[in-house]
């Protein structure tokens, strides 16, 4: 038996946004038919509003009000509420059970985070009158819902401290395998023009210059480089020095020899998953949530420029020793990231969560 979802968020999202991202996920898994047993009988969402006070109308009364009253006559089995920013959506009363995904908890319980060298400041440890009211709303939200899905073990625990009690889920987000993968869409080096030379091994960072990112190391370790080899490299900083178009990004992970991921903290880590599927080596630091998704031998003490340079070092060898080639996709990368983040492992997870939550509500009504 096929069982329905209702999906509920505020505003559309843009896809190129990371919750707009990992909504479309979701909605395009039961689409696809890719969730087994469920499928998605509508969206429940509104156009983003332009003046704040249409915002603060929208959010706080019209669209909490239409979540509840369809809510008390869905033919849905269930609701899900595709990220922790909308918890305040969470009915008071709902017939169905509801889930709300998680992300992180910062904007709730606000906190430093010491990754590598630098100690980061997650979350507004002094909101506006505003905010804190809407904090408090989604606090209360989480607290009502049924369950809380968890995209990152990180997440997961830390869920667990601030709602002991509450039943969660483990539920990663996907990669798109297809569109990434080297050999299903392949994209040519010389799209990224200028930015290259392809007479020089392909180096790339990817993301923006806030302090967690900790490009400043990235060029430290590049900086730290024999000379033999620094005049051998071509480094694109992606995000943070050039922006560049979707293509030249699936061109720059596709070809480059290297990704380096210095990141103190990220609640999931799309950079490096998405070039592990295009099969590109990445290094990264050894950290919370990079350490869930990345495999042991792409990551590193995030301090040790020395041991940085050394692994580079040795990729730089290997693309000298084989005259400087372009590089074969590594297929146990790839192969990681489709037995680990593909679609139809999101999929499965997420049926299995909901599956659970469904039979935990029949099972308190009986």
């Amino acid at each position: 038996m096929v069982r329905r979802v209702l999906l509920v968020r505020g505003p559309r999202l843009s896809k190129d946004s990371g919750l707009g991202r990992a909504h479309h996920s979701i909605e395009s898994l039961l689409n696809s038919a890719l969730v087994p047993n469920w499928t998605r009988i509508n969206t429940i969402e509104h156009q983003p509003m332009e003046s704040l006070l249409s915002r603060v109308k929208k959010r706080w009364f019209s669209h909490p009000r239409l979540v509840e009253q369809i809510s008390e006559s869905t033919e849905a089995d269930l609701i899900h509420i595709t990220d922790q920013e909308q918890a305040h959506l969470v009915p008071k009363k709902s017939k169905v059970p509801v889930i709300v995904t998680v992300h992180d908890l910062f904007h709730i319980r606000p906190r430093e985070i010491v990754g590598g060298d630098v100690t980061v400041a997650v979350g507004d440890r002094n909101p506006g009158f505003v905010r804190r009211r809407d904090l408090r709303s989604l606090e209360k939200g989480l607290q009502r819902a049924d369950m809380l899905i968890c995209i990152s073990e990180a997440t997961l625990e830390d869920v667990k401290r601030t709602f002991p009690g509450k039943q969660v889920a483990l539920v990663r987000h996907q990669i798109d395998i297809g569109y990434w993968s080297p050999i299903s869409n392949p994209k040519p080096r010389e799209i990224l023009g200028n930015l290259d030379d392809e007479s020089k091994m392909l180096v790339i960072t990817l993301g923006s210059n806030e302090e967690r990112k900790r490009l400043g190391f990235a060029k430290m370790v590049i900086s730290s480089l024999p000379d033999e080899v620094s005049k051998d490299i071509n480094v694109i900083h992606i995000g943070s020095d050039v922006k560049i178009t979707d293509d030249q990004l699936l061109a720059a992970l596709q070809n480059a020899e290297v990704l380096l991921f210095p990141s103190a903290g990220e609640g999931f880590g799309y950079p490096p998953a998405e070039a592990m599927a295009a099969g590109c080596l990445v290094l990264a630091s050894d950290l919370p949530a990079h350490n869930e998704i990345i495999p042991s031998s792409c990551l590193l003490p995030p301090t040790s420029v020395e041991d940085w340079v050394r692994e580079l070092t040795g990729i730089h060898a290997n693309w000298r020793a084989a005259g400087g080639v372009p590089r074969h996709p590594s297929e146990e990368l790839m192969k990681h990231v489709m037995d680990s983040l593909s679609p139809e492992s999101q999929g499965k997870s997420l049926a299995e969560a909901y599956e659970t939550v469904f039979r935990a509500r029949k099972r308190t009504e009986d």
